[in-house]
C-alpha cells in the first residue's frame, strides 16, 4: 500500500493533473489561475504541468492518460462549472485504478 500511496503521490496525481490543465488550456481557453483554482493546486504547479516541468516517469503516464482519453470526463465536469468533491472524486478514481491496472 506504502509503495502505491507514494506512486500516485509522485507520478500519478501528477500526470492527471498535468493532462486535465492541459486539456483545460487548450480545449476549453482556461488560464492557469483558473485552472489552478479548479484543481486544489497553486498556479506555479499548473505552470510547471503546463511547461512540461515534470518527470519521464509522469511524462509516460500523462501519455497514457492522453492516449486512452481518461480525463476528457473530468475537464467536460469542470468546463461545465462542476467542481469541488465531484471532481476530486473523479480523480480519486481515476488515480486508484491507475494504479491497479498497473498503467504507465
Amino acid at each position: 500500500m506504502e509503495q502505491e500511496c507514494r506512486r500516485i503521490g509522485r507520478e500519478v496525481l501528477p500526470a492527471v493533473r498535468a493532462t486535465v490543465a492541459e486539456l483545460m488550456r487548450d480545449k476549453y481557453g482556461w488560464r492557469q489561475e483558473r485552472i489552478a483554482k479548479a484543481l486544489g493546486v497553486v498556479q506555479v504547479a499548473v505552470s510547471k504541468y503546463l511547461n512540461g516541468r515534470y518527470s519521464k516517469e509522469v511524462l509516460k503516464m500523462k501519455n497514457h492518460i492522453m492516449r486512452e482519453g481518461l480525463v476528457d470526463a473530468i475537464a467536460k465536469k469542470l468546463a461545465s462549472g462542476k467542481n469541488g468533491k465531484e471532481v476530486y472524486t473523479d480523480i480519486d478514481v481515476l488515480c486508484a485504478e491507475l494504479v491497479k491496472a498497473g498503467a504507465s
